[in-house]
């Protein structure tokens, strides 16, 4: 999974709330809220273990097989039988620590008519509940104006989120986040 960071103008003017090319008439919007999302830790443990329990299962099966076959398979073979699970492990064991060391993501939620979306997704938590306290004081004071530029993060691989739910509200836009769900 790749984690691809860009910056986005995170602004309120004239009783609009946008971030990046999203637009949410503050007049409609009927609830914001910071949702934190953390990596499910359990769950990438277990599937590191089949993960790899798999490997060295089919490499257990391959280094039998080659056996099996004595002479007729040059010794080259098994010696490459075994780097390639080797390999294996070694990827399946630095996605396992990259899994794990993954920080807790802090979702901006904006819900318009009964929908609520993702607005922005940062691992910065004081940054999310520094924009919720911004909008709802730009919901009860319509000459509020405030622009910043915040980095947001997109998830290019992985599990697509689509109609998922984080903290009991359904997320409407696409996120692609694998691990944390």
């Amino acid at each position: 999974m790749r984690v691809k960071h860009e910056f986005v103008d995170f602004r309120i003017s004239r009783r609009i709330l946008w971030v990046g090319m999203q637009a949410y008439p503050l007049q409609q919007v009927t609830r914001v809220q910071p949702i934190e999302v953390k990596p499910r830790r359990g769950r990438i443990v277990l599937r590191y273990g089949r993960r790899a329990g798999a490997t060295l299962g089919l490499g257990l099966v391959a280094l039998v097989f080659l056996g099996c076959l004595g002479d007729a398979v040059p010794r080259a073979a098994s010696v490459v039988a075994g780097l390639l699970v080797l390999a294996a492990l070694v990827f399946h064991t630095v996605w396992l620590i990259r899994a794990l060391i993954r920080p807790p993501l802090h979702i901006l939620s904006v819900a318009t008519a009964g929908s609520a979306k993702a607005a922005l997704v940062s691992t910065d938590r004081q940054l999310i509940h520094n924009l919720t306290f911004r909008v709802v004081d730009a919901i009860d004071n319509p000459a509020a104006e405030y622009q910043i530029q915040v980095e947001h993060l997109e998830f290019v691989g992985g599990d697509k989120v689509a109609g998922n739910k984080y903290g009991g509200d359904h997320v409407e836009q696409d996120k692609i986040v694998e691990g944390w769900s």
